[in-house]
């Protein structure tokens, strides 16, 4: 709180030095118009703080994800997970450097990078997941889609080639909004690009990938 109020005090002298030296006399800034410019300025900071990094928190997710019939055995940094068959297990884990172990699946003392973000999911298995650009418009954009070969499928996409990954850890780079514990994000969760179209970059279990896309094609 003095650091925040130390910075405040700072920022008042700035504001009020520059109207001495740069306005007349009479148009001087005065010192309830500083205020009121300090807390505009304190509430832009806040809302950007909270948007790139509490809203983050609040909605991102680290999970352990175990898409197969058996339950699942995980070690991370010596601390053991249990994934029941078909679920995923969330956990709080730093960005950064790991090691895994997966017996089942022949993991040992393998390296876990969380990267860009600690939020996405773990896939121990090596499993096949999607990560695809959801398009959500009221125009009739079709002619604007191509065909592209996922997985023995055609499948029609907007903005790229669905990509298919089996990597160790797959990140949500839409921080926390598109991770696979939201099967149907809401549409305020989409990126807007211009008037036409919004969108958002999802994870999907392969299978689930196939669902969602024959359900909303």
């Amino acid at each position: 709180m003095l650091f925040l109020t130390t910075e405040i005090v700072t920022l008042y002298i700035i504001l009020n030095d520059m109207a001495e030296h740069t306005a007349a006399p009479s148009k001087k800034l005065s010192t309830g118009g500083i205020l009121v410019l300090l807390f505009v300025v304190l509430a832009f900071v806040g809302y950007g703080y909270y948007e790139l990094v509490w809203k983050a928190k609040i909605n991102g997710s680290t999970l352990i994800d175990n898409p197969t019939n058996k339950a699942l055995v995980v070690t991370i940094d010596d601390q053991q997970y249990e994934v029941p068959a078909n679920t995923f297990l969330k956990v709080d884990l730093e960005i950064g450097h790991h090691k895994i172990d997966c017996k089942d699946y022949n993991i040992a003392g393998e390296d876990l990078y969380l990267d860009p973000t600690e939020y996405g999911v773990i896939n121990p298995t090596k499993s096949k997941y999607v990560i695809y650009n959801i398009i959500y418009t009221k125009k009739d954009l079709k002619s604007q889609f191509k065909a592209y070969a996922v997985e023995g499928r055609e499948i029609y996409s907007l903005l790229g080639k669905p990509e298919v990954t089996t990597n160790l850890f797959i990140p949500d780079r839409t921080m926390g909004k598109g991770n696979i514990d939201d099967e149907e994000p809401d549409f305020e969760n989409y990126n807007r690009i211009n008037q036409d179209y919004s969108y958002l970059t999802k994870i999907f279990r392969l299978n689930d990938f196939f669902k969602f896309y024959d359900k909303n094609n």
